[in-house]
């Protein structure tokens, strides 16, 4: 085995990453070392680079991963050497010595979820880009859909996707899977051509839900909101507002998925009297990893995914920020330009 590899290393400071020879880790006791064969690309990745979080370190960057273990640490056990893996892991590293202070109270949580053991699914059948869905990108979409919004097989609700990007189109897809009426919202075109050909009623520009909204013509149970900005949510808020007087029926709810920096126009009072309930979510469980990991084998969740080199990383960043990408983008590390 080779002693380096190239590897996409994050610098403080800089705005892309770089392309570097790295040493190839040694697995500890209780580790396993995989080869990358797909990481996707997301939202997070760019808010890290933003340096929103002040962090010193130098790191590779990258969490949606899937790989081929390679070799065993000696206390690890029911793990297959050549096998394809998932990774159930929201933590870049394991072996940190300073985690930023938001996350410094969850020092013990998170070096233990970085251990593969116990924690690995064998996505056999699934091209690793796709398997790759299910390690951040589908698993935070079944959280949102499924955990926090409360929907399942056989629900009859209307539900609002807002933003169908590398996450908002599997929604679709899975909304629409348990039997709800999915409507979509998003600016570019291509992205409401793509969430009409995956089974959404109506998908609306930013202008046609703002009228329809403000005529009081469109309304949903549910939103579940994307892009998690000032205008997303005050248009998500206002399709699920109901009637003061109507206690009779369940409250709308807005879930909030994606990261801005952006203060969200939320008052107790509007809350309250128009019956809104407002959540959020981060990542999922092992558990919800294997139930994706399932959709995706299963073909119940087809994303849109398009494979690039490591080379071309900071090229699939840049149109992540400019909201050029349509569907999802993996890293393939093997794949050459």
């Amino acid at each position: 085995m080779a002693s380096t590899m190239q590897a996409a290393v994050l610098h403080p400071g800089n705005i892309e990453l770089t392309i570097e020879e790295v040493p190839i880790p040694t697995p500890g006791p209780d580790q396993v070392l995989l080869k990358v064969a797909a990481a996707g690309v997301c939202h997070s990745d760019t808010f890290i680079l933003s340096a929103a979080l002040p962090d010193s370190r130098s790191y590779i960057l990258g969490h949606e991963n899937v790989g081929y273990a390679i070799q065993l640490g000696s206390n690890v056990e029911g793990i297959i050497v050549g096998q394809l893996y998932a990774v159930w892991d929201a933590v870049p590293c394991a072996a940190m010595s300073k985690l930023p202070p938001c996350l410094e109270q969850h020092r013990y949580r998170l070096e233990r979820v970085t251990l593969l053991t116990g924690t690995g699914w064998q996505p056999d059948g699934l091209a690793p880009e796709v398997a790759a869905m299910a390690a951040d990108g589908l698993l935070t979409v079944y959280n949102a859909v499924h955990n926090v919004a409360g929907l399942g097989p056989g629900i009859t609700k209307r539900v609002l996707i807002y933003g169908v990007g590398g996450l908002g189109h599997q929604a679709v897809q899975l909304a629409k899977y348990y039997g709800a009426t999915v409507y979509a919202c998003d600016y570019k075109p291509a992205a409401r051509q793509l969430a009409l050909s995956l089974g959404a009623e109506r998908a609306l520009d930013l202008q046609e839900l703002t009228d329809e909204t403000t005529a009081g013509t469109f309304n949903v149970d549910v939103v579940i909101d994307f892009v998690s900005n000032e205008q997303s949510f005050t248009l998500g808020k206002s399709a699920v507002e109901s009637d003061v007087f109507n206690l009779a029926g369940p409250p709308g709810v807005v879930v909030l998925v994606g990261f801005t920096a952006d203060q969200l126009p939320m008052s107790s009072i509007d809350l309250i009297l128009w019956r809104t309930n407002v959540m959020s979510v981060l990542y999922g469980s092992i558990d919800d990893m294997t139930t994706c990991l399932d959709l995706l084998a299963q073909g119940i969740i087809k994303p849109v995914v398009a494979i690039e080199p490591l080379a071309n990383v900071n090229q699939v960043l840049n149109g992540l920020k400019a909201s050029e990408i349509t569907g999802r983008k993996v890293i393939v590390p093997s794949l050459k330009n």
